[in-house]
């Protein structure tokens, strides 16, 4: 006897989507009315505001993060505006259901079923967009479909770089430490204490750094992320889900054995050709594997120059860090302890500052030349030049022991760093020089909230 078997229809989608758009049948979206907007929001919605249909706005980043939050939220920006609700459309790919479909075919059965004219514009809002496969060429079918679409969409993971040319692409990052202190309700200036006089060494620590030095270090092991248990979370939906073998991944316990690796060993250096033996993995598939970790906002690998600023011909060498230090904390289940592992995550803390500014993540780099090693370089990419050096640490000791950073005194040697060559300390400021070069002593917590202030007004 012959099995009939039943596919969804236009009915079903319909059904699924009066579900999730309420304001259809004139109810108002409470989910998000009470949620602060995040800093970046108004990138988010200045990049929306200026589409054309040309290209679809996607917002990408780790999970827990908050994108969803902010694709909610622009919905309602713009349901408050003057844009008919009918004509703005939210629908989220998890739902299986819309795997099914072709996205192409949605815009014609919304106008049909709203009652839309093709000469009025759409606004598409598709969250996680990329459970569909190929969901970059999916998009461009979308636009190519039809002329007066508006999308706006929401990524797990960075679009390839041979498609973005219809793709305006912006990065959520995870909260900065000022951002993180924010949603603590305390006002980052407010905590951001005065610096005292820096032209001598003085073992007295500042009133204010340790009550900030305590809540930074809250905030490396668990302050960057939307969502309770955030870390947690943005690491078992992001190596857990269908989303790895969507995307090339055959086997994900090998994908969860490198993460554990790179987590565990945050801000440190590495080569394919080590992390292949140490993992016994193929490297092509190390490879693949290391760019989905990438891809999905986990891990962020930083490029090696040499002295001279200049990068390796045959490039063997890269550190990796976490997007966030607090991945760590979710990865173990527990607080970092020991000065030296925490000296790394305030290392991983201080890259997580640069990610809301494009330049920072496409102008820092670190330098290692021997056995010296400067963990971060700021470049001009136009000119090559360094503009300033960092070398971090948690502890207070290279004041009175300067050979600890004695590879950023030599590369400030070579040059000219005209923003400054600074050592992070955990409670020390000091100005002087060391072998004769200008250098600053800095606590770390007091230069990540001032990175974040910076770029949070960007």
């Amino acid at each position: 006897m012959a099995t009939f078997i039943e596919h969804p229809g236009e009915p079903d989608f319909l059904r699924r989507l009066m579900a999730d758009n309420p304001w259809w049948d004139g109810i108002t979206d409470d989910v998000v009315h009470n949620l602060p907007e995040r800093a970046f929001f108004k990138r988010f919605w200045n990049a929306i505001e200026r589409g054309d249909g040309r290209k679809a706005v996607v917002l990408t980043g780790p999970r827990g993060v908050g994108k969803t939050v902010m694709l909610r939220q622009a919905i309602s920006q713009l349901l408050d505006g003057d844009t008919p609700r009918r004509h703005v459309c939210y629908v989220s790919l998890e739902y299986p259901l819309f795997l099914e479909l072709d996205m192409s075919r949605l815009p014609r059965l919304l106008r049909a079923s709203r009652g839309i004219s093709a000469d009025h514009p759409l606004w598409l809002f598709i969250d996680e967009v990329s459970y569909q496969r190929d969901w970059e060429t999916q998009l461009e079918k979308l636009l190519k479909a039809d002329p007066m679409l508006r999308v706006v969409a929401v990524s797990a993971l960075a679009p390839n770089a041979e498609n973005r040319a219809h793709l305006t692409t912006l990065f959520l990052p995870p909260f900065s430490f000022a951002e993180y202190l924010g949603q603590q309700g305390i006002k980052p200036t407010d905590v951001l204490p005065e610096s005292p006089n820096a032209g001598r060494f003085t073992t007295d620590v500042p009133d204010g750094l340790i009550e900030l030095n305590r809540l930074f270090e809250n905030y490396i092991n668990e302050g960057g992320f939307h969502d309770r248990n955030g870390e947690a979370g943005a690491i078992h939906r992001s190596l857990h889900s269908d989303l790895p073998g969507l995307h090339g991944i055959s086997s994900p316990s090998d994908l969860h054995r490198l993460f554990v690796l790179l987590a565990y060993n945050t801000g440190a250096e590495f080569s394919i050709e080590t992390l292949a033996r140490e993992l016994d993995l193929a490297k092509n598939t190390l490879r693949r594997y290391l760019e989905y970790l990438e891809s999905a906002w986990l891990v962020r690998r930083l490029e090696r120059i040499d002295q001279d600023a200049k990068p390796f011909q045959r490039a063997v060498a890269f550190k990796v860090h976490l997007i966030h230090p607090g991945l760590r904390t979710g990865l173990i289940g527990g607080r970092a302890e020991g000065e030296d592992t925490i000296s790394r995550l305030v290392e991983t803390a201080i890259q997580t500052q640069f990610l809301a500014s494009s330049t920072g993540m496409e102008s820092l780099f670190y330098a290692r030349w021997g056995h010296y090693e400067v963990p971060f370089v700021f470049l001009d990419r136009r000119s090559g030049t360094p503009l300033f050096a960092y070398h971090c640490l948690w502890r207070d000791d290279a004041i009175r022991k300067p050979k600890e950073v004695r590879a950023l005194v030599n590369f400030k040697i070579s040059h000219d760093l005209p923003l400054g060559a600074f050592v992070l300390t955990k409670a020390q400021w000091h100005g002087g020089k060391l072998g004769g070069e200008p250098m600053r002593f800095e606590p770390a917590s007091v230069l990540a909230l001032r990175i974040g202030l910076e770029f949070s007004q960007l």
